[in-house]
Protein backbone atom coordinates (compact mmCIF):
# COMPACT_ATOMS: atom_id res chain seq x y z
CA UNK A 1 0.00 0.00 0.00
CA UNK A 2 1.31 3.45 -0.95
CA UNK A 3 1.73 6.54 1.17
CA UNK A 4 -1.42 7.85 2.87
CA UNK A 5 -1.75 11.61 2.91
CA UNK A 6 -4.18 13.22 5.38
CA UNK A 7 -5.46 16.71 4.61
CA UNK A 8 -8.56 18.84 4.95
CA UNK A 9 -11.36 18.17 2.49
CA UNK A 10 -11.69 20.25 -0.68
CA UNK A 11 -14.82 20.81 -2.76
CA UNK A 12 -13.09 18.95 -5.60
CA UNK A 13 -13.23 15.78 -3.45
CA UNK A 14 -17.01 15.63 -3.86
CA UNK A 15 -17.12 12.58 -6.16
CA UNK A 16 -14.98 10.43 -3.84
CA UNK A 17 -16.99 11.64 -0.81
CA UNK A 18 -20.23 10.79 -2.66
CA UNK A 19 -18.98 7.23 -3.23
CA UNK A 20 -17.78 6.86 0.36
CA UNK A 21 -21.17 8.05 1.63
CA UNK A 22 -22.78 5.20 -0.32
CA UNK A 23 -20.58 2.74 1.57
CA UNK A 24 -22.11 4.18 4.77
CA UNK A 25 -25.59 3.63 3.28
CA UNK A 26 -26.26 7.29 2.45
CA UNK A 27 -27.41 7.80 -1.13
CA UNK A 28 -27.29 11.60 -1.13
CA UNK A 29 -27.20 13.25 -4.59
CA UNK A 30 -23.70 14.02 -5.87
CA UNK A 31 -24.43 17.70 -6.57
CA UNK A 32 -25.71 18.13 -3.00
CA UNK A 33 -22.54 16.50 -1.61
CA UNK A 34 -20.54 19.13 -3.50
CA UNK A 35 -22.76 21.91 -2.07
CA UNK A 36 -22.49 20.52 1.49
CA UNK A 37 -18.68 20.37 1.37
CA UNK A 38 -18.57 24.00 0.23
CA UNK A 39 -21.08 25.11 2.86
CA UNK A 40 -19.52 23.23 5.77
CA UNK A 41 -15.95 24.28 4.98
CA UNK A 42 -16.92 27.95 4.50
CA UNK A 43 -19.55 28.43 7.22
CA UNK A 44 -18.80 26.17 10.19
CA UNK A 45 -15.97 25.34 12.58
CA UNK A 46 -16.18 21.66 11.56
CA UNK A 47 -13.08 19.75 10.51
CA UNK A 48 -13.29 17.20 7.70
CA UNK A 49 -10.10 15.24 7.12
CA UNK A 50 -9.60 12.94 4.15
CA UNK A 51 -7.15 10.09 3.65
CA UNK A 52 -5.74 10.20 0.15
CA UNK A 53 -3.67 7.62 -1.64
CA UNK A 54 -2.28 8.48 -5.06
CA UNK A 55 -5.10 10.71 -6.38
CA UNK A 56 -7.97 8.92 -4.68
CA UNK A 57 -9.71 9.87 -1.44
CA UNK A 58 -10.08 6.52 0.34
CA UNK A 59 -11.63 7.69 3.61
CA UNK A 60 -12.83 10.65 5.60
CA UNK A 61 -13.67 11.68 9.14
CA UNK A 62 -15.95 14.63 9.95
CA UNK A 63 -15.68 16.28 13.36
CA UNK A 64 -17.91 19.06 14.64
CA UNK A 65 -17.64 21.16 17.81
CA UNK A 66 -20.00 19.77 20.46
CA UNK A 67 -20.91 22.39 23.01
CA UNK A 68 -22.91 21.49 26.10
CA UNK A 69 -23.92 23.18 29.34
CA UNK A 70 -22.71 20.18 31.35
CA UNK A 71 -19.37 19.36 29.72
CA UNK A 72 -16.23 20.95 28.40
CA UNK A 73 -16.07 21.36 24.62
CA UNK A 74 -15.84 18.13 22.65
CA UNK A 75 -15.55 17.16 19.01
CA UNK A 76 -18.45 15.06 17.78
CA UNK A 77 -17.67 12.61 14.97
CA UNK A 78 -20.51 13.02 12.47
CA UNK A 79 -19.15 10.78 9.73
CA UNK A 80 -16.29 8.31 9.46
CA UNK A 81 -15.71 5.86 6.62
CA UNK A 82 -12.86 4.06 4.90
CA UNK A 83 -13.30 2.55 1.44
CA UNK A 84 -14.05 -1.14 1.88
CA UNK A 85 -10.95 -2.49 0.13
CA UNK A 86 -8.73 -0.36 2.40
CA UNK A 87 -10.33 -1.37 5.71
CA UNK A 88 -8.10 -3.08 8.28
CA UNK A 89 -4.99 -1.56 6.68
CA UNK A 90 -4.46 1.32 9.14
CA UNK A 91 -6.32 4.07 7.23
CA UNK A 92 -8.94 4.44 9.97
CA UNK A 93 -6.19 4.62 12.60
CA UNK A 94 -4.49 7.44 10.71
CA UNK A 95 -7.75 9.39 10.34
CA UNK A 96 -8.92 9.09 13.95
CA UNK A 97 -5.42 9.85 15.30
CA UNK A 98 -5.21 12.98 13.13
CA UNK A 99 -8.66 14.12 14.29
CA UNK A 100 -7.72 13.57 17.95
CA UNK A 101 -4.47 15.53 17.51
CA UNK A 102 -6.34 18.36 15.82
CA UNK A 103 -8.92 18.39 18.65
CA UNK A 104 -6.22 18.53 21.34
CA UNK A 105 -4.32 21.28 19.51
CA UNK A 106 -7.53 23.31 19.26
CA UNK A 107 -8.45 23.09 22.94
CA UNK A 108 -11.14 20.39 22.92
CA UNK A 109 -11.38 18.09 25.94
CA UNK A 110 -12.20 14.92 24.01
CA UNK A 111 -14.04 13.25 21.15
CA UNK A 112 -17.49 11.64 21.20
CA UNK A 113 -19.53 9.75 18.64
CA UNK A 114 -22.56 7.57 18.18
CA UNK A 115 -22.40 4.25 16.36
CA UNK A 116 -25.15 1.92 15.20
CA UNK A 117 -25.82 -0.91 17.67
CA UNK A 118 -25.09 -3.53 14.98
CA UNK A 119 -21.71 -2.12 13.86
CA UNK A 120 -19.64 -4.48 15.97
CA UNK A 121 -16.41 -4.08 13.99
CA UNK A 122 -16.66 -0.31 14.41
CA UNK A 123 -17.26 -0.77 18.16
CA UNK A 124 -14.11 -2.89 18.49
CA UNK A 125 -12.16 -0.26 16.54
CA UNK A 126 -13.33 2.54 18.87
CA UNK A 127 -12.64 0.50 22.00
CA UNK A 128 -9.13 -0.27 20.71
CA UNK A 129 -8.62 3.49 20.47
CA UNK A 130 -9.69 4.09 24.07
CA UNK A 131 -13.34 5.02 23.51
CA UNK A 132 -15.80 3.87 26.17
CA UNK A 133 -19.45 3.03 25.55
CA UNK A 134 -21.26 5.28 28.02
CA UNK A 135 -24.86 4.40 27.23
CA UNK A 136 -27.18 2.73 24.77
CA UNK A 137 -29.80 5.02 23.33
CA UNK A 138 -32.32 5.45 20.56
CA UNK A 139 -31.70 7.99 17.80
CA UNK A 140 -34.70 10.13 16.80
CA UNK A 141 -35.01 12.47 13.82
CA UNK A 142 -37.78 14.60 12.37
CA UNK A 143 -37.41 15.68 8.74
CA UNK A 144 -39.35 18.75 7.67
CA UNK A 145 -41.26 18.54 4.40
Amino acid sequence: MGQINVREVKVTDYNDIYLLNQELGYFYPIEKVKERIAYITQNTKDIILVAQQDNEVIGYIHGSPYELLFSDSLINILGFVVKEKYRNTGVGNVLINNLECWAKENGYSGVRLVSGFDRLNAHRFYQKHGYVNRKDQKNFIKIFD
